[in-house]
């Protein structure tokens, strides 16, 4: 029990204990898997190799710590005892050396196994590709390369059988589309050097389209295994609101320390997790700042073996308690945790179970604290605990086919394996994209086929798989260094000319975001400050193309292509530890992006335009606590999701990414429970007027001026009973 001076709610969710089932495993495999404490299989991992074994491609759904790797380990270790070879991509670096140790156990059984991604010294992968191992653990950055060099592969492709992707969910968005792509291309590449079929077998965390996500992200049609039996601890659920002072609202930080005191020591073990590396990194400032001894910053970022001494301190004990990112979100092995703390709701249920997942010991209670933030979507899930605990999980989404996306994979596919005129034109867009490429001179004639020229592999080797289109490069003026590089979308926004720009634990002040050399150089600040920089932006929304509508809520809605005009104008100066405005300034030029999209757009009945009191500040309201509710339904950070409304009746939500990531779409199908959800938000608000909490956007391009809630609930309750 917490003793805090906030508004708190609790709730206790019974474990349950494991359903069990029969599937026949060699015994030379089961004496290994008894070596490591399981000495039967849990029903869902008895059919999903069952599945598997038949040729199926199985997608697998499935919480933190349910025994979803044995239903891709025990095919793989069998087809490895037949000389087959498998790939298994995860997510990030730490989860393939940490999941290694997991595959080595087989070594005994003459299984080999190695890690290929960007730590893998030089001589190891030289090694690697001479002395090739059954069972490569790689990464999809990795794989793209792989591909981009497929001749030093071609006996491990010809002889591979089985493709894992982990964690498929993580794979949403921009990622996912070009992940798609290259999934696509090493179809294409095994195809050159084996008859046989690639077999895949994906896992998910529970998502509400993880099927249909699969088919989407691979290709090919695949079996659900849902595991549903595996035993779960009991999980004491402590729900916590800052309290409202003279001084203002407590900062979710602060109060996320003051209830780590309390669940730390004793030899119990907590991890917090913040949403960002900035909330991390101010989480470990205020824990130093208030001498709080013993908790320690994981994030991705900082060196290998940093991040792999502090997990051995954690998992031994030597460390209490670590405040991290979705680093420790996956499947890390990390040892036994009493207890979690959601510094804010991480944006979908899908997060929320797999950080609560990471607590618990067995036959003991976990502890699992949410603190809310002062935004809609955090207030919402304070309000309905039942849908923070059982809420409807969000659907993944993806859009392979986005032209920024497909143009550089159409060039991959080149360099791969030289490419016939039949396999271009058969690419999505091919011959626009193939005309393209050769105007620009990237690509070019070679024994029969085409091939990426010199100039095009200099570009390919920039290429990022975590952006569509370019990025911009960021130059540290004061050590004269390049530190890293941003999406232009964000650039646009994290790096206008007096941005503070957090980088690798540091505060870096933006001087210049030079455009046209697609450069920003920045410099370390200096001094201890806890102000940070939202852009202030206005935008305007244009149809290009519909392609398809439906009626909604009494009005129209539709779903299509729009040209969007984004300006960032000026900027504000918050403080984080109060959560106050410090000072709002004016950029000396304005930044003008423009891009082409997706979006959804509703046109509201005029009944209810027409009707409503001070209908255009309704409207905008609307927008906002809308727009709030959305990333629990789609997956999304709310950075990719941006809104417009016209006073006339108009309001358009649309992806931020250039041509779009499949976002759209989604809010197409899920209009009405989002608008639902915003009705909920601003009656259950207790606030008069308008607050952070329901209607007030941080990242508003006005200001949060002409904002009208109940005007806001009007509107929202004559489309209920349209």
């Amino acid at each position: 029990m917490l003793s805090l001076d906030a508004e708190m709610k609790e709730f206790l969710e019974k474990g349950d204990a494991a359903h069990f089932g029969e599937v026949e495993i060699p015994k030379e495999i089961m004496d290994v898997l008894q070596a490591r404490g399981i000495e039967k299989l849990y029903k869902h991992q008895a059919d999903g190799i069952k599945k598997v074994r038949s040729g199926e491609n199985v997608v697998i759904t499935a919480p933190t710590a349910s025994g979803k790797s044995e239903i891709y380990v025990v095919p793989i270790v069998e087809a490895a005892l037949q000389n087959e070879r498998s790939i298994v991509v995860y997510p990030t670096k730490a989860l393939s050396r940490d999941q290694l140790a997991r595959f080595r156990e087989f070594a005994l059984l003459g299984v080999k196994s190695e890690v290929y991604d960007g730590d893998t010294s030089s001589s190891m992968r030289e090694k690697i590709r001479k002395e090739l191992p059954h069972v490569l653990i790689t990464n999809m950055d990795m794989l793209h390369f792989i591909l981009l060099n497929s001749h030093l592969f071609r006996k491990f492709l010809s002889s591979l059988k089985y493709v894992v992707i982990d964690e498929i969910h993580t794979y949403t968005g921009t990622f996912g589309s070009h992940s798609s792509n290259i999934i696509k291309r090493l179809r294409r590449v095994h195809s050159k050097y084996s008859k046989k079929q690639l077999q895949f077998i994906c896992c998910s965390a529970t998502v509400g389209n993880a099927l249909e996500f699969s088919e989407q992200l691979v290709g090919l049609p695949f079996s659900l295994v849902d595991a549903r039996y595996a035993p779960r601890s009991t999980v004491q659920h402590i729900l916590l609101n800052p309290n409202q002072t003279a001084e203002g609202r407590e900062s979710y930080t602060a109060l996320a320390l003051k209830a780590a005191r309390q669940l730390m020591g004793g030899g119990r073990k907590l991890l917090i997790f913040g949403n960002s590396h900035s909330v991390v990194e101010r989480i470990g400032i205020i824990a130093r700042e208030t001498n709080l001894h013993g908790l320690k910053i994981y994030r991705a970022g900082l060196d290998k073996e940093e991040r792999k001494r502090l997990e051995q301190e954690f998992k031994s004990g030597a460390t209490d308690a670590l405040v991290t990112t979705s680093a420790l979100e996956l499947g890390m092995d990390i040892g036994a945790v009493d207890s979690v703390i959601l510094a804010g709701f991480p944006g979908t249920v899908t997060r929320v179970r797999q950080r609560i997942g990471r607590a618990g010991r067995r036959g003991k209670e976990a502890n699992a604290v949410f603190i809310a933030r002062d935004n809609p979507l955090d207030q919402y899930y304070f309000e309905n605990p039942n849908e923070y605990l059982k809420g409807e999980p969000e659907s993944c989404y993806v859009n392979p086919q986005n032209e920024f996306i497909l143009k550089p994979h159409l060039l991959s596919m080149m360099r791969d394996y030289p490419a016939d005129i039949k396999e271009i034109l058969a690419f999505p867009m091919g011959e626009q994209l193939f005309s393209q490429l050769r105007e620009e001179e990237l690509c070019k004639e070679f024994a029969g086929g085409w091939i990426p020229t010199k100039k095009a592999l200099r570009q390919m080797r920039r290429m990022s798989i975590r952006s569509a289109g370019e990025s911009i490069r960021i130059y540290d003026s004061g050590e004269e260094k390049f530190i890293g590089e941003r999406e232009e979308a964000m650039a646009y926004s994290e790096l206008f000319p007096g941005a503070i720009y957090l980088h690798g634990g540091e505060k870096y002040l933006s001087e210049r975001l030079d455009l046209e050399r697609r450069a920003a150089f920045v410099r370390k600040l200096g001094h201890k400050t806890s102000e940070y920089t939202v852009a202030l932006r206005n935008r305007e929304a244009e149809v290009i193309e519909l392609l398809g509508e439906r009626s909604s809520l009494g009005g129209k809605l539709s779903y299509g292509k729009v040209h969007i005009s984004d300006e960032v104008y000026g900027y504000m100066l918050k403080d984080y530890l109060q959560e106050t405005i410090n000072s709002r300034n004016l950029l000396d030029e304005p930044l003008q992006y423009e891009f082409d999209s997706t979006a959804v757009w509703f046109d509201f009945p005029e009944e209810v335009v027409f009707s409503t009191d001070d209908f255009p500040s309704g409207l905008h309201a609307v927008e906002h606590v809308s727009i709030a509710m959305m990333p629990a339904l789609t997956g999304a950070d709310p950075s990719e999701i941006g809104g417009v409304s016209y006073p006339a009746g108009r309001m358009y939500i649309y992806d931020s990414t250039p041509n779009g990531v499949g976002l759209s779409k989604i809010i197409f199908e899920k209009f009405e429970r989002v608008e639902e959800m915003a009705h909920d938000r601003l009656v259950k608000c207790r606030c008069q007027r308008g607050c952070p909490s329901c209607i007030l956007d941080p990242q508003c391009g006005n200001n949060n001026r002409h904002l009208n809630k109940q005007a806001a609930i009007d509107i929202l309750e004559k489309l209920k009973e349209s």
